[in-house]
C-alpha cells in the first residue's frame, strides 16, 4: 500500500468518526421533531435515491448477485443501516452523551470477542495491547481524565439503547466478511443502503410515530446534516 493511499484511508476513517460524532448532537436535536425511525430513514433516504438509480442502471451486472445473496445482505443492512443508527438516536435522546459515548467506545472489544467467537480469529499480543490502549484512550477522553467522573458513572435504564447500538455496530463489523465477493465495494454499499431504507420505510409506516418536519431552522439544519452525510457510512 502506497503512503498516499494509506494516508487517505486513515483520513476517511477520521472523517467518518467526526460525522458520526456530529450525529450524536444533531440526532438529539432532530428527535425533538419526530421519531427515531423516521429520523434514521431521513439519514439514509437522500443517498438511497441515488443508489436506487445506480442499481437500476447496473442491474444486469449486480442484480443476480444481490438476489442470490439477499439474506446475508439483509442481515448486514439490518444491523448497520437500521438498528445501529436508530438505537443511537434513541440513546442520545434518553441518556447523556457521556453514557452513549462510553458504551460505543467499547465496541472494538466487542468486535474482537465476536470475531473470536464467530470466525475463530486469533488475536496476538500486539492486537490485544492495541485494543486495551484504544479502550483506555477512549475512557480518558470520555471522562476527561477524571477518576472521580469515572467512579461517579451510573448505569441507567435508558442506557439500554446505547448498549443495543454498540452491539449492533459490533455485529455489523463482524458480519462484513459475509460480503459477496462478486459485488464491488460501491455496489455492496448501494445494496445495503437501499435494502435498509426499504426495511425502515416499512417499519416507519407501521410503527414510526411522528414524522420529523423541518419546521424550525434548527431541526431543518439537523435534517440537512444527516441527509448530506449518507455516503460516509
Amino acid at each position: 500500500m502506497s503512503f498516499n493511499r494509506f494516508l487517505s484511508s486513515h483520513l476517511l476513517l477520521i472523517f467518518a468518526c467526526l460525522v458520526w460524532g456530529g450525529s450524536y448532537v444533531v440526532g438529539r436535536v432532530g428527535l425533538s421533531g419526530g421519531s427515531a425511525a423516521w429520523l434514521t430513514l431521513w439519514r439514509w433516504g437522500p443517498g438511497a435515491l441515488a443508489f436506487v438509480i445506480f442499481l437500476f442502471l447496473t442491474w444486469d451486472t449486480n442484480g443476480p448477485h444481490i438476489r442470490s445473496n439477499l439474506t446475508r445482505l439483509t442481515l448486514i443492512s439490518t444491523l448497520g443501516i437500521v438498528i445501529y443508527p436508530a438505537t443511537l438516536f434513541l440513546a442520545v435522546a434518553q441518556t447523556t452523551a457521556l453514557n452513549a459515548a462510553l458504551y460505543l467506545s467499547v465496541t472494538p472489544v466487542m468486535i474482537v470477542l465476536l470475531s473470536r467467537l464467530i470466525w475463530k480469529e486469533r488475536m496476538g499480543g500486539v492486537g490485544a495491547l492495541s485494543v486495551c490502549i484504544g479502550l483506555l484512550g477512549a475512557l480518558v477522553l470520555v471522562f476527561r481524565g477524571s477518576m472521580g467522573a469515572m467512579l461517579a458513572f451510573q448505569f441507567a435504564s435508558s442506557d439500554i439503547w446505547a448498549i443495543v447500538s454498540a452491539l449492533a455496530w459490533a455485529g455489523y463489523c463482524v458480519s462484513l466478511p459475509l460480503k459477496p465477493t462478486e459485488l464491488s465495494e460501491f455496489s455492496f454499499l448501494a445494496a445495503l443502503i437501499v435494502i435498509g431504507c426499504a426495511i425502515l420505510l416499512a417499519f416507519t409506516i407501521v410503527w414510526g410515530g411522528a414524522v420529523p418536519l423541518p419546521d424550525t431552522q434548527v431541526i431543518a439544519a439537523s435534517m440537512a446534516y444527516l441527509g448530506s452525510t449518507t455516503a460516509e457510512c
